[in-house]
């Protein structure tokens, strides 16, 4: 369990912040090349003020995304911990910051396409794509829009925050074990 008043000085320095987005609050840690992502298991309801909760599934889903991330596109994202607040699970992880910028829609699904990645749906701006996983099969990475991807100075797409779709929790469990994730 970590100390939610560190990491909440994190995220104090407002030149350190990158961003906030459906799941996460993003900071960048500078001294480490890495950010630091804090994953609040509540989702909220901006028109009436409702606080509902994810259901264990979804963090379990969340956190094994991570898992794919990292064997399928070589990432490097760590779990840090976890801290509770108001009632409320926080999931803390790192990842390595990515010097470059967000591509067009077309640059994403092109350079995608050139890693060995199949747009789903090609002419439509459904992000979603196939990713070739070995032995555990083709998995349908979801997600993959503008934002969550960024494009290197050496043209390298590295999809970032992305998620991974099974057909419920039996194929998702399947793909880790053949995988040796689990």
């Amino acid at each position: 369990m970590l100390d939610p008043c560190e990491i909440h000085r994190l995220f104090e320095v407002p030149e350190n912040i990158l961003g906030r987005g459906m799941e996460h609050v993003v900071a960048v840690l500078f001294d480490e090349g890495r950010v630091v992502k804090d994953y609040d298991t509540r989702l909220f309801n901006e028109d009436t003020g409702e606080v509902f909760y994810k259901p264990a599934e979804l963090v379990f889903d969340y956190l094994t995304d991570h898992l794919l991330a990292n064997h399928l596109f070589g990432d490097d994202i760590v779990l840090k911990g976890f801290y509770e607040e108001h009632g409320s699970l926080h999931v803390v992880i790192t990842q390595p910051f990515i010097e470059g910028r967000h591509p067009s829609w077309d640059e994403l699904v092109t350079l995608l396409e050139q890693q060995g990645l199949m747009h789903e749906s090609p002419g439509t701006l459904q992000a979603r794509f196939w990713v070739d996983a070995g032995e555990a099969g083709k998995l349908l990475a979801t997600d993959v829009h503008e934002d969550n991807v960024i494009i290197s100075r050496t043209k390298v797409a590295h999809p970032i925050d992305v998620h991974f779709t099974f057909g419920g929790r039996g194929p998702r469990l399947e793909a880790l074990a053949k995988l040796k994730l689990l």
